[in-house]
């Protein structure tokens, strides 16, 4: 038997990953996209180094050498704003090590000459500690911690052993496409360059659907909306986007792939939602890092766990969907040319990224 919860936001992920990691004596593992040394990021930093498990890992995609505080690091706030430049300097100062305080220190996915590379990210955030494991969308920074976002912490030792064992095959430079098969459901690695058959075995696992779909995503699109769009008018297909999106571009293919559909779209406020589900007939759900967007389709590394657990499922439902259901509205027809002014855009934002998914094969 193995024991799982939910991990609702910073406060309760933090409240339960430090005292995890200071207890630890044989592994820490973390992996993430993004991870900043601001007060988020200092924090727990500290309690890494404190720990005296005898293997610690640090792997942080190379995002976060280009992009802090959800503003790229080379724009008018690195001139405008004191506290925004030394931030992104202790970051880069730390990403720049091999290793500090007994942390190994793996940066991976370099951005390229003129960051031609920007989209092919490792957008993974997964843990491992001793005999536990964190899987979800959390990442180490102060706006991240301010969003609505999730986790969920388990004890299941295959799945345990499986992001181990993927943690140290990025560390060492590679990636996998591959499903595993585990006691709490199965676990989907995707390296976004030879996932088609894995995306395809998630699209037939959605497609089961016979009475609802539930999708919490801030950046879902293609190509999942538009197999959500040729579903039977009887399954009931309901989105819920944040109303301040950080991401407008994706809100408005959004909205445009739904004109028509029997997709429901509500908007959830205040505040930005981070979180990446989707529950199928309420006896299945998908969580990880997956938004189920193009980008990470097409370019992306991501990790989704599909799991019919009553316990998982049931906690999900009463402390995650209905609460962000509760604190979300229908949304209003978009006017015309956000119709235009997205699909424009979005077919550039494709075309780029179908081309570095061709050139980086």
């Amino acid at each position: 038997m193995h024991k799982s919860a939910l991990l609702i936001d910073s406060r309760e992920f933090c409240a339960a990953i430090e005292p995890a990691v200071l207890q630890a004596r044989r592994r820490v593992f973390i992996q993430v996209m993004t991870f900043e040394m601001d007060s988020a990021g200092q924090r727990f930093w500290e309690v890494l180094a404190r720990s005296d498990a005898r293997e610690k890992i640090l792997c942080v995609d190379a995002f976060s050498t280009a992009k802090v505080s959800d503003d790229l690091v080379f724009g008018r706030r690195y001139l405008t704003d004191a506290a925004f430049r030394r931030e992104v300097r202790d970051t880069r100062r730390l990403l720049s090590c091999r290793e500090r305080d007994g942390v190994r220190i793996v940066v991976t996915n370099p951005m390229g000459a003129l960051w031609w590379k920007y989209p092919l990210r490792n957008h993974k955030k997964m843990m491992v500690v001793d005999d536990e494991a964190f899987l979800g969308g959390i990442n180490f920074s102060e706006h991240n911690f301010a969003w609505r976002d999730l986790m969920l912490r388990t004890d299941c030792p295959p799945l345990v052993a499986a992001l181990a064992e993927d943690i140290r095959r990025t560390v060492a430079g590679g990636n996998q496409s591959a499903i595993k098969k585990l006691p709490i459901g199965n676990l989907y690695f995707l390296d976004g360059r030879r996932s088609r058959y894995e995306y395809e075995a998630i699209f037939a696992e959605i497609a089961t659907a016979k009475k609802s779909i539930d999708i919490i995503s801030p950046y879902v699109s293609a190509p999942l909306l538009e197999r959500m769009a040729r579903l039977s008018p009887s399954v009931r297909v309901r989105v819920i986007n944040p109303a301040q999106n950080n991401k407008r571009i994706l809100q408005q293919a959004l909205f445009q792939t739904a004109a028509g559909t029997n997709m429901e779209i509500r908007l959830y406020g205040p505040g930005m939602s981070h979180l990446k589900a989707i529950l199928i007939d309420d006896s299945r759900l998908f969580l990880g890092s997956n938004n189920f967007d193009f980008v990470g389709y097409e370019v992306q590394q991501e990790v989704v766990l599909s799991s019919k657990e009553p316990g998982i499922i049931g906690e999900f439902r009463d402390r995650v969907l209905e609460p962000v259901l509760a604190s979300s509205a229908p949304a209003l027809s978009a006017p015309a040319r956000i119709y235009h002014r997205g699909g424009v855009a979005m077919a550039l934002a494709k075309g780029y990224v179908s081309l570095l998914s061709r050139l980086s094969r």
